[in-house]
């Protein structure tokens, strides 16, 4: 493919169509390669192809039909050695052109290439009954009667049978209006997905530097975009690109393509690697699949089996591995790993196939779900489930974003990005749409989730308040961490619900309550509370613990605890050490003592607090000091200790002790 010439017939500026492009296949020597050049007047083989009279690698022709839309051939090689070359090539084709020379018939390439193209999922396509001048007509009829059986069950079941002659051009006119009217069929969109092209070739152009080669599988890129080589991870830079020969300022999805690239040397850029958009896609030897085994095998899949693993240009070794049970059945469905020889580069939802270990045979294929970054595991039913589920969302951008957003409770564009491998140009205008269809809303931070998962987190937070207020109804509000924990909510939802409720939830510092909800307290639970206050100002920094003060006050012990908890959700008493508990007014006392003593040196010693907290015991000395060290009232300084700013603001009355 020529390098990008600034020379080139079409504006730079241009945005091509969305062309429709046309992969060959069939058996060796039935005339595809020259009935492309009946229908586009170019060669599409490589001379040292001609000399050997097969197809051995991709070939590439095109034309356009009356419309001007852009027609692109991929001729495919048809000999059992080079089927890797193949399905390179069929990968990401819009129709096929199955090619059945008449003299032959249906031919064992003939039936692999069918089981092929249905793997991966072409939809479309035109049946040619090549060679019709070298028989008779009865000879042709009976072909054809034996090629519609061959189809039946096929994806080309429904597909016209034409006869033609490359050799003399016989039923030439024909084909190609079959394939307008396919063209016009084929709608134009631009692939939302972010930019992944297989290299097909890479070589270096004297002046230019490094050339990669490719059919852009998903996205579009630009000129001056970075991108980034996989599964290397090195970077590089688009200099120029060519589509189709002519310079263009943007490459999409289904152009043959030709990328200028600088930061990389041609060597390092192999068939089988990937150009992608940067931090869009990763290796990995972990490959989530959805695999068909073909029901012509002869023997069922074994678990762990050795296999060639092949998606568009690469090729690895690798094992199957069931999640259940030891063995597939021919024709049976399944969800299993891939494990590679190597890390390989894919993309979720790209079609695959899988052969035989010494390449002899296809066993089956189907649509890579996800990269891994580990095994998957036989016993992990739930993701299992998680990755049928993702494998069900793949063919809509919309269920992409909201299978995210339901896993997740709620991400960035950017992360949406990323995990849907969907572009940010496509995830910007999804999350427009959806946000005004009122399906998603806008998180406070630029994050979305969906209205659902709103309302489900709103619901789930006034529920766990509403029990919370029932079970501790002498608390006038609640640790809104203990709350969000009850509710089985991330700060994300949290945030979400909070909104949604509105000033039904009352939020004050680090607490919450419902509007409704204040403390009513009965006669007993009143005095109990004046009682075990009056009782712990008077012992000052002495105070009896916890659970000699039903003795010292003449209550119950029910009705201590009762005081001991309405006093706690007032504020007027903390725990300071296990089993102490001092009034807060005795505690803002007491920073208020220690202020004063540590004026003029800036510090104090336990001794000078001993003396003057009113000479107390290290029982209630060493506790209260280290209570003031935690709340972040004091610091230890050597022996002694110091105020910090907050401990003298609390000091001066302007934050609360704890």
């Amino acid at each position: 493919m020529p390098y990008p010439s600034a020379d080139a017939s079409n504006s730079p500026g241009a945005s091509p169509p969305a062309p429709l492009t046309i992969g060959t296949a069939g058996h060796i020597d039935h005339g595809k390669t020259l009935l492309i050049e009946q229908l586009t007047g170019m060669r599409a083989d490589r001379p040292y192809e001609r000399e050997r009279g097969m197809t051995i690698d991709i070939g590439y022709a095109e034309m356009r039909d009356p419309a001007g839309r852009r027609i692109g051939f991929v001729d495919l090689p048809g000999h059992e050695r080079f089927i890797r070359n193949m399905v390179a090539g069929a990968t990401g084709i819009d129709l096929a052109l199955l090619v059945v020379a008449a003299d032959d018939g249906v031919m064992p390439q003939t039936r692999e290439h069918l089981e092929i193209l249905d793997l991966l999922r072409v939809k479309r396509g035109i049946v040619v009954l090549n060679k019709v001048d070298l028989v008779d007509e009865e000879t042709a009829e009976l072909a054809e009667e034996e090629l519609r059986e061959e189809l039946e069950g096929t994806v080309l079941e429904s597909a016209p049978i034409l006869h033609c002659s490359a050799a003399s051009g016989q039923g030439i006119d024909a084909l190609r209006d079959a394939i307008y009217a396919a063209v016009s069929d084929v709608a134009s969109s631009d692939d939302p997905g972010s930019f992944f092209c297989g290299v097909q070739r890479s070589f270096a152009a004297a002046g230019f530097g490094c050339i990669v080669t490719g059919v852009p599988a998903a996205g579009h890129l630009r000129v001056g975009d970075e991108v980034e080589l996989l599964p290397a991870g090195s970077k590089a830079r688009v200099r120029a690109i060519e589509i189709y020969h002519e310079a263009a300022e943007q490459a999409r999805a289904g152009h043959r393509t030709a990328l200028n690239l600088s930061g990389v040397h041609h060597d390092d850029a192999a068939r089988g690697m990937v150009i992608a958009a940067p931090g869009a896609y990763g290796p990995s030897r972990h490959i989530a699949v959805m695999l068909r085994l073909l029901p012509s095998n002869r023997r069922p899949l074994k678990h762990a089996a050795p296999v060639r693993f092949l998606s568009g240009t690469l090729e690895d070794m690798a094992k199957v591995y069931l999640l259940e049970g030891n063995a597939l059945e021919p024709g049976m469905d399944a969800l299993v790993e891939v494990r590679t020889t190597e890390p390989l580069t894919v993309r979720d939802g790209a079609s695959f196939i899988i052969r035989t270990d010494n390449a002899k045979e296809t066993l089956g294929g189907g649509r890579i779900v996800a990269s891994l970054d580990r095994p998957i595991g036989r016993k992990n039913v739930s993701k299992h489930d998680r990755l049928r589920r993702w494998a069900d969302a793949l063919d809509d951008p919309r269920e992409r974003l909201r299978f995210m957003l339901a896993d997740r409770g709620a991400l960035t564009p950017a992360q949406l990005a990323r995990e849907t491998q969907l572009s940010r140009e496509a995830v910007a205008t999804l999350l427009e749409t959806m946000s005004g269809e009122g399906e998603l809303v806008t998180l406070p931070g630029g994050s979305f989730t969906t209205r659902s998962a709103v309302d489900a987190a709103s619901t789930a937070l006034r529920e766990a308040v509403r029990a919370m207020h029932k079970e501790q109804p002498l608390l006038e509000a609640l640790p809104i961490a203990t709350v969000r924990d009850r509710a089985q909510l991330d700060e994300a939802q949290l945030t979400a619900a909070l909104a949604e409720l509105g000033d039904e939830a009352v939020v004050e510092a680090r607490t919450i309550r419902h509007r409704d909800h204040s403390v009513k307290l009965d006669g007993a639970t009143d005095r109990a509370a004046k009682t075990v206050l009056a009782c712990l100002e008077q012992a000052r920094f002495a105070p009896p613990a916890r659970d000699q003060v039903p003795d010292e006050t003449g209550l119950t012990t029910k009705e201590a605890q009762s005081g001991f908890v309405y006093l706690k959700a007032r504020g007027d008493l903390r725990d300071v050490a296990p089993g102490i508990l001092y009034a807060r007014s005795i505690l803002d006392e007491g920073i208020r003592i220690l202020a004063k003593i540590s004026e003029g040196r800036g510090h104090f010693e336990p001794a000078d607090a001993k003396r003057a907290l009113g000479g107390i015991s290290r029982k209630w000395l060493i506790p209260l000091l280290e209570y003031y060290d935690r709340i972040g009232a004091t610091r230890r300084d050597g022996n002694g200790r110091r105020l910090t700013n907050k401990g003298q603001a609390m000091a001066e009355g302007g934050i609360d002790v704890g």
